[in-house]
């Protein structure tokens, strides 16, 4: 169930049956030169497909998301750690005012982790709930998962593989393969990078505020583009949506008020 398409009432409803909400954020970023910036879509589709097995209650996705590092591609839109704190803040208010007593973040992006683990943390010590965050992009990366889809081992990597696979079936047509560019992973100081925040020193993770050109081709593309197919992000949808089922299932299973309200 989308909140946005329920009247107050059916909310009413739903809440006395004990139902969870979903809260999905997302971004908007690139992911090369062949495929769409708005990937909010993705974890506004796992959200919403999650929902239809669970019976749960999706609140619409929040597409902005921190991607600063992103801010030199033409169309990024992000926002400040204290904007997208306020509005999870906000959200999140509005929910437990509602009268839903559990309440799950989807995070689609990485880039909002370490925000989203410092607001989870102030909304324990505050109100006394617990409120997880799910990250089903790191979910499907699983290796055995992924040697699965493509038939062997294979490099991940932002702007090229998994999302241009999944958007290839999340939003058909939306994908343009001829317009990939050239890819790789770039040294910075001559050091390996680690993620978009850090290096490595002698085999330690040393953090480093890299931004993405630092650490790739003027394409922004890591990974190999050309190993998209709707087939394969099918696939991806599938396993994160089984994933999240399963906890969404568990999690009403359990009481995450530490302290009653």
């Amino acid at each position: 169930m989308r909140l946005g398409d329920m009247s107050f009432r059916e909310v009413e409803e739903v809440v006395a049956r004990g139902v969870s909400a979903i809260l999905p954020l997302g971004s908007i970023e690139e992911h090369g030169p062949h495929a769409p910036m708005g990937d909010y879509a993705i974890i506004d589709g796992i959200a919403g497909r999650t929902a239809e097995h669970t019976g749960d209650v999706v609140a619409p996705t929040i597409p902005f998301g921190y991607s600063e590092y992103f801010r030199n591609y033409a169309g990024t839109i992000t926002v400040r750690p204290s904007t997208l704190d306020a509005l999870m803040q906000d959200a999140v208010d509005c929910l437990l005012s509602a009268g839903f007593r559990r309440i799950v973040i989807f995070n689609g992006h990485n880039g909002n982790t370490p925000i989203v683990e410092l607001f989870t943390r102030r909304v324990r010590r505050e109100r006394g709930l617990v409120i997880p965050s799910l990250a089903p992009l790191q979910v499907i990366q699983n290796p055995d998962f992924v040697k699965e889809v493509y038939g062997g081992p294979v490099s991940l990597g932002h702007g090229g593989e998994p999302v241009g696979s999944i958007m290839m079936h999340l939003k058909p047509g939306t994908v343009k393969l001829q317009r990939a560019e050239d890819f790789g992973k770039r040294e910075v100081y001559g050091l390996p990078m680690d993620g978009l925040s850090a290096l490595r020193f002698k085999g330690v993770r040393v953090a480093f505020p890299l931004d993405m050109e630092d650490v790739t081709p003027p394409s922004g593309s890591q990974s190999d583009p050309r190993l998209a197919s709707a087939e394969r992000g099918e696939k991806f949808i599938t396993y994160a949506v089984k994933f999240c089922t399963d906890f969404m299932q568990w999690f009403r299973t359990v009481d995450p008020w530490m302290k009653k309200p």
